[in-house]
């Protein structure tokens, strides 16, 4: 099946449907909003009425009437979307019928005019049966071939009340829907036209119901986007949108081979020719005792439903199996089909739309095997909700009562019945899930008189319109021997009001989400033995937050088998979001063999996962282990919060009885600022003198843990929050509409604190950092305590050792302070263990501190490499090879070339190659150590992958099988970054660190100073141009930085040096600085630049200032020193080329062409510079890039 075909056909005729229908309620008087003129209101006249100057008939005014009713109670938008859903099931299920054999061809084109063959027919005489009205209406439209629209509207409304299937599964059409129908219906490209071109959909498609499924769940697909897309609680109406999804059909089998297959076989235990058909049946390794098998007595007794029905997937599946049951027992196709439907199944949906669609399914599937179902004698049991009982409208509720029951019922059982029908008042937020408190005399009651009713052909309107509340009452009361669903996944914040009451007050085990609430009505509603298969998400495995319903589900139920199915379960959901679980539970004591589990998370989509268990279903394969028979759950008990761990040893089991992390280590969740733009910021956008670490008496901005990327050891330190008087400003930041403050953790007694951070969301493996004291942290960046065991903790943490225990403990790479402090904590060669840790930790911050984003950033490594480094370096390659050769090796050191820039950055990858191996190497020892301290030797190796080292991450290396390359021109983007910032300013070449990072530098901060004998100057105005080498700027960035070469590294080998620079970044350095320079400078600034780029619109003209040198009249410098002298610039440029004009080369005419678009360019950026400069902006640093960046509008190139 084409599903990506399905798709894109089901959204496209909901678009066009919706859009045709709101041109065709234009067309009838209303506005966009659904109000309309009191003169465009058509007026009932004597055998008609009168509606824009136009005779109507009767019936079109109370159409008419209808629909603005309409209008008023739901909103023009939800009637949009009622009429194009009505319109797109009728006819997609007359397409599907007449696939099927079971009608003509009536939507099918008759001629290339595209005449449908139903309009056809009646303009030859053959009408369907319609109210005399209709007809008369319609043979006038007959006389007028260009009424084909409103022929067609007539014909189909009255075809589908006509046809017993649509009209039994689908209802009425509401009278105003037939005035819905839109003009371009017929059209080439409208909807008709599409169906009749559905050649991607293939006759067996058409058999199967799952094609009913898939329309509907790609037509909801963009409400469910727009439903998803709002913020806060779902209304009762979202709800089904939201909560819709459709289930891969393996597993659907999967589910009701093992519920209603299972207990089928338990009862008929030398079955096999069913049993070989099954593929998705487990085995159990051993039978379990008679006393966990749910006998029955005939096939008719069996109880099987889906409470969560959708479309009708499962019942379907459901349907196939039982119907194969009953053909194995010797019943007639007819006779196997009656039953299933009058007394094996069940489904409901509180979705009307889903009701209909799964009954129109089953009864297609019932057509199927016996086509006397055509006329829809016999209908599946398929119920929504009913509309609630309204006594202003229908009077007291005792007088229904009293009629339906004829008398019968007792006044305590319409007590019962009372509450009941108080119930369904919130019925359609509640659905399934609305428990009916009655004794068994007034469910008999109920069954007894319901099944009488349905009995007769005379009903009476007081009976007939409350028998679906009785059926549902009858259905949530039921005792089920199996119940298949997948059920509706949102969490609980989303609950509405009523909901989350419900929920808290009948479902307090379960309701963290309405899965889990599913799961415990589930259980609830099975008779003793039992059985529920559901497909939901696999969170209540894991989260403390389902640690009671786990608990009572261990303790009372027992697992028979599970599909672990994890990410990727349903091809059209994209990334990790959704990880799911499918399983089967009975109602009985677990069991003394344990259940059976396949881990198939590994599986990259929905058909390997399914491959997977196929191939793994009796044993393991390859040395694969997906499959886990025999799992006691009493194991699960010794994992703390009982997390349903099946895969894990039984060394890791019970290394969870030992002492943890917990024991020696405070965890706290960070802060939430609750307005991070307003009290975050990153490092460099703030002065220094503001910094707590570089000015002691500051009072205002500190720094801040906020999690980051995977980086272990030490590093992620980008974030500053305002802190100042002991954080006032966030403590007090009061939302205004609930007067609540609005933040919440503030760290407490241990904010400053020495202590180890770590992401609390994670895409892989977790990593902690070591963090010194100093430091608040957010609410992404938890943090843990320990006086006496931080680093030996930490080392455990970033082992693979550690990672095993977290598979369990937080599968959903959520990593919760309550997790980490569960990891087992055995404390073996502390010492030893330690020195290792602090080493891995130097390391880290070694290549933190070696990038200009770190605030200890000292220099440029490249210009840091010296003889000691040297010398170091050749001591690792004799030891290098020593240990690949075993041959000890000596190495006379020739003199070093310091001036050579190549030279020196084959030392620098050399020294950063020692580093790096270093890591690496402490990594695998403290995998080995860890191993070792909880005998974990039989399943962890001590082998840890070079991609997750995490030093060198910005660029510097790759990756490879064979070790790691390097990338110069990373390194050497780093160099020109630090030249600019010597350029600037923000370093100097003679001292550590940063220089100027503040407003209003002193002459003596830019005055210039000498460095290897030569004299380096400091930008005078902190702007610098970023232009082609004649562009007549002295202070020119490709110039300048040729001269800080010169400088840094001498005379002797500069034209080589400045050739290096131009090979490792692949390009000349003019190229670079116009080109690239700016775009790699905001990238390494995470997009919040300290060098903002003033550039005309397509950068014919463009020069850097440094943002913390800039004043008021930065603007008006760049306009009058800058900008106005390369106009001039470019106008003797031009008038040298104007004076040639005769003499020209084609190449010289393209450059003069070039000037003359860069002339025009520039003037153009100057009449918007000249109104910026005349402002005089002037910013405060503490209000951060964004903010200040944005003041200065167009005139600057765009940060995103």
């Amino acid at each position: 099946m084409d599903t990506n075909r399905i798709k894109r056909f089901a959204t496209e005729a909901r678009n066009i449907l919706k859009a045709g229908i709101a041109a065709k309620i234009t067309t009838l008087g209303f506005d966009k909003n659904g109000n309309v003129a009191e003169e465009n209101k058509p007026q009932l006249m004597q055998g008609g009425s009168l509606w824009n100057e136009q005779l109507q008939t009767e019936g079109f005014y109370y159409q008419w009437m209808s629909l603005y009713n309409r209008i008023q109670q739901k909103g023009i938008s939800e009637v949009y979307e009622e009429a194009a859903y009505t319109w797109f099931n009728r006819l997609c299920a007359i397409r599907i019928l007449q696939k099927n054999n079971l009608c003509s061809p009536v939507l099918a084109y008759a001629d290339a005019a595209r005449t449908p063959v139903i309009v056809d027919e009646a303009r030859q005489g053959h009408i369907p049966q319609m109210k005399e009205e209709l007809r008369q209406r319609l043979v006038e439209l007959l006389d007028d071939d260009t009424k084909v629209t409103e022929q067609f509207a007539i014909l189909i409304t009255a075809w589908c009340h006509d046809n017993p299937i649509i009209n039994q599964c689908f209802g009425s059409i509401a009278d105003y829907t037939e005035l819905l129908l839109p003009n371009n219906i017929l059209a080439e490209g409208g909807f008709v036209d599409m169906l009749n071109h559905t050649e991607f959909i293939t006759d067996e498609d058409f058999q199967s119901p799952e094609l009913i499924g898939w329309l509907y769940q790609f037509y909801i697909s963009e409400r469910k986007d727009e439903v998803f897309a709002k913020k806060g609680k779902f209304e009762a109406d979202e709800i089904p949108a939201a909560t819709q999804i459709f289930t891969p059909n393996w597993i659907v089998k999967y589910m009701v081979q093992n519920t209603v297959g299972r207990i089928y076989l338990d009862n008929n235990p030398y079955e096999t020719q069913l049993q070989k058909k099954w593929q998705y049946l487990v085995e159990p390794s051993e039978k379990s005792s008679d006393r966990y098998s749910l006998k029955y007595n005939e096939l008719t007794d069996l109880k099987v439903a889906d409470l969560a029905c959708g479309s009708g997937h499962i019942l379907n599946e459901c349907f196939d199996l039982l119907y194969d049951l009953y053909i194995a027992e010797g019943y007639g196709r007819g006779e196997a089909v009656e039953n299933i439907f009058s007394h094996n199944l069940t489904g409901i949906d509180l979705d009307t739309r889903a009701k209909q669609l799964s009954q129109f399914a089953l009864l297609l599937k019932a057509c199927q095997k016996d086509a006397a179902f055509a006329d829809a004698h016999c209908l599946p049991n398929v119920l929504t909700m009913p509309k609630p009982w309204n006594r202003k409208k229908q009077g007291p509720l005792e007088d229904m009562l009293h009629i339906y029951f004829q008398g019968e019922a007792t006044n305590e059982q319409k007590e019962e019945m009372a509450a009941c029908f108080d119930l369904m008042q919130n019925a359609d937020t509640l659905g399934s899930i609305m428990k009916f408190d009655i004794s068994e005399s007034t469910r008999l009651l109920i069954k007894q008189t319901t099944d009488y009713w349905c009995s007769q052909e005379i009903v009476p309107e007081e009976v007939r319109t409350q028998m679906p509340a009785f059926k549902l009452i009858l259905a949530l009361t039921e005792k089920y021997h199996a119940l298949v669903m997948n059920p509706p996944y949102m969490g609980g914040g989303r609950f509405d009001e009523v909901l989350s009451k419900y929920v808290k007050d009948n479902y307090e085990e379960g309701k963290a989400d309405l899965f889990s609430v599913f799961m415990q009505m589930g259980m609830e509603r099975l008779i003793s033995n039992g059985k529920m298969a559901q497909i939901n998400m696999q969170s209540w495995m894991f989260l403390s937050s389902f640690e009671k319903l786990r608990t009572q589900f261990l303790k009372n139920y027992n697992i028979d088998n599970m599909l672990h199915l994890g990410p990727r379960t349903f091809d059209e959901l994209s990334g990790e979001v959704v990880q799911n679980t499918a399983f089967v539970l009975s109602k009985h004591e677990p069991t003394p063999q344990g259940g059976m589990y396949y881990r198939l998370i590994d599986g990259k989509n929905c058909a390997d996962k399914e491959q997977l268990f196929l191939s793994h279903i009796h044993g393991n394969e390859d040395g694969n282990r997906i499959y886990y028979p025999n799992v006691e759950q009493n194991n699960f008990e010794k994992i703390p919060g009982c997390l349903i761990g099946y895969w894990l040893s039984m060394m890791v089991v019970n290394a969870f009885t030992a002492d943890n992390i917990g024991d020696k280590m405070i965890t706290r969740e960070g802060m939430a600022t609750a307005d991070n733009d307003r009290f975050l910021r990153l490092w460099p956008e703030i002065s220094l003198s503001k910094f707590s670490k570089f000015n002691k008496d500051s009072d205002k901005w500190f720094p801040y843990n906020k999690g980051g990327g995977f980086r272990k050891w030490f590093g992620n330190r980008d974030y500053l929050v305002n802190w100042s008087n002991n954080g006032y400003e966030i403590k007090h930041n009061i939302d205004p509409k609930t007067g609540r403050i609005r933040s919440h953790n503030y760290n407490g007694e241990y904010a400053f604190e020495e202590c180890g951070t770590w992401s609390a969301i994670s895409s892989g493996i977790f990593a902690i950092r070591y963090c010194e004291s100093g430091f608040l942290w957010d609410s992404k960046g938890a943090s843990g305590f320990s006086n006496d065991y931080l680093k030996y903790i930490i080392g455990l943490l970033n082992s693979n050792t550690s990672e095993k225990f977290l598979e369990v403990l937080a599968p959903t790479l959520d990593f919760k302070v309550g997790d980490i402090i569960k990891v087992p904590l055995i404390e073996k060669n502390k010492s030893f263990i330690e020195d290792v840790v602090q080493q891995n930790i130097s390391i880290s911050k070694s290549d933190w501190d070696a990038h200009e984003t770190s605030w200890d950033f000292q220099r440029n490594e490249l210009l840091s490499i010296d003889t000691s480094t040297y010398m170091e370096n050749i001591d690792y390659k004799i030891e290098k090879h020593f240990e690949e050769t075993g041959e000890h090796i000596s190495i006379s050191p020739a003199a070093p070339k310091l001036g050579s820039l190549e030279w020196r950055m084959e030392q620098y990858k050399t020294k950063w190659e020692r580093k790096f191996m270093q890591l690496h190497k402490n990594e695998e020892e403290l995998n080995r150590q860890f191993i070792n301290i909880y005998g974990l030797q039989d399943e962890l190796t001590p082998d840890v992958p070079l991609n997750e080292i995490t030093i060198l991450q910005q660029g510097e290396i790759d990756v490879t099988d064979n070790g790691i390359t390097w990338n110069e021109d990373a390194m050497t983007k780093q160099l020109i970054s630090y030249a600019v910032g010597c350029m600037l300013g923000r370093y100097r070449l003679d001292k550590p660190g940063l220089h100027i990072a503040h407003p209003n530098p002193t002459d003596e901060e830019i005055a210039p100073y000498e460095y290897n004998g030569e004299q380096w100057e400091i930008d005078d105005d902190g702007i610098m141009p970023l232009m082609p080498n004649d562009c007549g700027f002295s202070d020119n960035a490709s110039t300048r930085f040729a001269d800080f070469i010169r400088v840094a590294l001498g005379n002797e080998e500069h034209v080589e040096n400045l050739n290096y620079v131009e090979k490792c970044l692949g390009k000349p350095l003019e190229q670079y600085f116009v080109k690239d320079f700016w775009k790699d400078h905001k990238k390494m600034y995470q997009n919040r630049p300290i060098y903002w780029l003033f550039s005309s619109k397509k950068g014919a003209f463009q020069v850097i200032a440094y943002m913390h040198r800039m004043n008021a009249y930065t603007a008006e410098r760049v306009r009058s020193k800058y900008l106005l002298p390369y106009i001039e610039h470019l106008e003797s440029e031009i008038d040298k080329l104007d004076a040639r004009r005769a003499e020209l080369s084609t190449k010289e005419t393209k450059q003069l062409q070039a000037l003359k678009k860069q002339l025009d360019e520039c003037r153009e950026y100057h009449e918007r510079l000249q109104v910026v400069a005349e402002q005089a902006i002037s910013f405060d640093l503490d209000d951060g890039v964004v903010v200040n960046y944005a003041k200065f509008g167009d005139i600057l190139q765009k940060i995103k």
